[in-house]
């Protein structure tokens, strides 16, 4: 367009699944080179557009791709992840033929660091200096005191004193020992730790990657899924729900399971780590009522539940919802009767909760309250608890499910996640991601 927007035209046409992260002008002012990401980040290309509607190629493909600059000489710097399932970056450039738009030469590496990836690149004229934001995240598992039914949360604190990625799970039956998953030997392993230790146990570490570990209905298993670890790529293989006696030994696969929840440790263009993603699932508390363990995976663009015993493995589908996977989350309630569901929506706040038995669903109105990340039930299962994202800081709600919504907690951190309360209702486990991000300069010799 025009300096004061006149005569508007398209130069790149959106494509279902994909988005556009970074656009930049080349040197001539003649073309512009686009970032295109797959939602899943199994696809980045940096594409080369003419502004008059002439042709469009590729110059560089590379999952591992996140941001880029195009400089004054001619050639295209770009951050590249080391690995997809590592949050570290460095700089890469490479040079371009301007008559074909391809790479003259392999890509060259600039620098040499770890911990931390890189936004905003940017070039002085002269091509001698280059300005990003160096950004890093941290998960910990926090916990605090729930007081007046679940109105009040006190005394919070931080369980976990490492420096890597811990995510909280579930609870054992003692309703003070915390299951939680953490990267702190390199891949996720599974630990357990009191609300009043400060050194967890390890549960089961292996060289394969294990997430979500959590009671069977009758307790005497942890189950957890489970992928075989690569050699710095995404797992091709199928996962497993696994199980080990939670009194120890060793552990048993139950049946395959379909996807890889990648947004639980890969690093996402200006997004937070997260703890959600597909498949996932969730064990009733009460044994006694005899409902099945609640399974969820990804379908296309449908997020499905189904059903499942810790030992005899598949049951019948439950449920399916018609959603971008990416943005949504879920829980099920303590007895296995109800599946709290919602997505991350700017403008509202809304939880929709399904009956199991096949009753009316019913959609939970939090009136004041956007951009959800997750939910929790309660221990009874008479109401829920819900986390948001917030551009300075999240919150921890309580939400009665007529939707009265009272705010519990104010993190130091932009996101909250994943709220577990105990068998006994007394404290309320989460996850919270610190992200610290400055502007830095490196001189190019």
């Amino acid at each position: 367009m025009g300096a004061n927007g006149e005569d508007a035209s398209r130069i790149v046409p959106g494509v279902k699944g994909y988005s556009v992260g970074r656009v930049a002008w080349s040197p001539d002012g003649n073309r512009i080179a686009t970032l295109r990401t797959h939602r899943g980040h199994d696809e980045a290309l940096i594409e080369s557009w003419e502004l008059r509607g002439g042709s469009a190629g590729v110059i560089l493909s590379d999952p591992r791709l996140r941001n880029f600059c195009w400089a004054p000489d001619g050639h295209i710097l770009f951050a590249r992840l080391e690995t997809p399932t590592e949050a570290s970056a460095n700089i890469w450039e490479i040079d371009i033929d301007p008559s074909t738009m391809r790479p003259s030469r392999e890509p060259r590496r600039l620098t040499n660091w770890a911990g931390f990836t890189l936004l905003d690149l940017s070039t002085t004229v002269d091509g001698k200096r280059i300005a990003f934001v160096r950004k890093s995240d941290q998960s910990d598992v926090y916990v605090g005191d729930l007081e007046a039914n679940g109105f009040r949360l006190k005394s919070t604190r931080r369980l976990t004193l490492d420096d890597r990625m811990d995510w909280p799970a579930g609870w054992l039956r003692d309703g003070k020992t915390v299951l939680f998953f953490s990267n702190r030997s390199g891949h996720f392993d599974i630990f357990q730790q009191s609300v009043n230790d400060r050194v967890p146990t390890e549960v089961i570490a292996s060289s394969d990657e294990k997430r979500a570990p959590q009671l069977s209905p009758d307790g005497s298993w942890i189950l957890y899924l489970s992928w075989p670890t690569t050699n710095g790529s995404l797992p091709s293989a199928p996962g497993h729900m696994m199980r080990i006696p939670a009194s120890g030994g060793p552990p048993e696969s139950v049946f395959e399971v379909k996807g890889y929840p990648g947004s639980a440790q890969v690093p996402r263009e200006r997004w937070l780590p997260s703890a959600r993603g597909y498949p996932d699932f969730r064990c009733p508390f009460h044994p006694t009522l005899s409902r099945p363990c609640v399974l969820v995976e990804v379908n296309q663009e449908q997020v499905v539940f189904s059903g499942f015993d810790p030992v005899q493995g598949r049951e019948g589908e439950l449920a399916r919802f018609d959603v971008d996977p990416s943005d949504s989350f879920w829980d099920l309630s303590p007895d296995g009767s109800r599946i709290a569901f919602g997505k991350f929506e700017v403008s509202g706040g809304r939880i929709s909760l399904l009956d199991l038995a096949g009753g009316k669903p019913q959609i939970v109105e939090l009136r004041g309250w956007n951009d959800l990340t997750s939910v929790g039930w309660s221990a009874d299962g008479k109401s829920l608890f819900a986390t948001n994202w917030g551009s300075f800081a999240g919150s921890i709600l309580h939400v009665a499910l007529n939707g009265e919504t009272h705010l519990l907690h104010k993190a130091a951190g932009m996101t909250l996640e994943r709220p577990v309360p105990s068998p006994d209702g007394r404290y309320l486990v989460f996850g919270d991601v610190i992200t610290t991000s400055n502007a830095w300069m490196i001189e190019v010799h």
